[in-house]
């Protein structure tokens, strides 16, 4: 994907907005997102996986009659769903302490497309909140990174929808099988560590 003069614009911006609130040390701005505030999040909006949930089970149904290229798109969305709106949207707002700026800040951020925009973020939270690097991340027998192969399905995506780009059985079920290993190895390692699971419906519930 190129490099555009918009994308120039947003990653000044971010940067931007790092320097304002954390003026000396930007790296700080995870650090001091804690687990405890994370699962207050979680816990006050257990609805917050629903749609990712929604579009994940969509792509398999879809799948499972024959309908490939719709199938890679839900599949593509229950993934950017996972990572973005699962997990990137409860950091900011915990970031944000004013719930106006943060929706604002939410929409806007969360607007732009392309997983890899967020490699570093989501690298560093990881890292805080599973113990984990997300580099080391792969699907078994995988040659590439997790957040990679992520960020190539929603580029087919892209093509599928602007494009009208067919897409075979094999590319559906890899799309499906990166979601599947997105919400695995990423989400459900960190709500894990936050004693917390997915119920029915794809609620959060509370580990007893």
């Amino acid at each position: 994907m190129s490099y555009s003069p918009e994308d120039a614009a947003w990653d000044e911006a971010y940067e931007s907005m790092s320097r304002d609130l954390y003026p000396e040390h930007k790296e700080q701005a995870i650090a001091e997102f804690t687990s405890e505030r994370l699962r207050s999040y979680y816990v006050a909006h257990p609805e917050v996986l629903v749609p990712a949930v929604r579009a994940f089970k969509e792509a398999k149904a879809l799948q499972a009659n024959g309908h490939h290229s719709a199938a890679l798109v839900f599949a593509a969305s229950a993934t950017e769903l996972f990572l973005k709106s699962s997990l990137l949207r409860p950091v900011v707002y915990g970031l944000i302490h004013n719930e106006s700026l943060a929706e604002l800040v939410v929409a806007a951020a969360l607007s732009q497309t392309g997983l890899m925009r967020y490699e570093k973020l989501l690298t560093k939270l990881f890292m805080e909140l599973a113990g984990i690097e997300l580099a080391t991340l792969r699907r078994k027998a995988a040659g590439k990174p997790l957040l990679r192969e992520s960020a190539e399905i929603q580029e087919l995506r892209n093509t599928v929808i602007h494009q009208g780009q067919a897409v075979t059985l094999e590319q559906a079920q890899h799309g499906i099988d990166v979601s599947t290993e997105v919400f695995n190895q990423v989400l459900a390692a960190v709500l894990g560590n936050l004693g917390l699971s997915l119920g029915k419906g794809g609620y959060l519930v509370t580990q007893e």
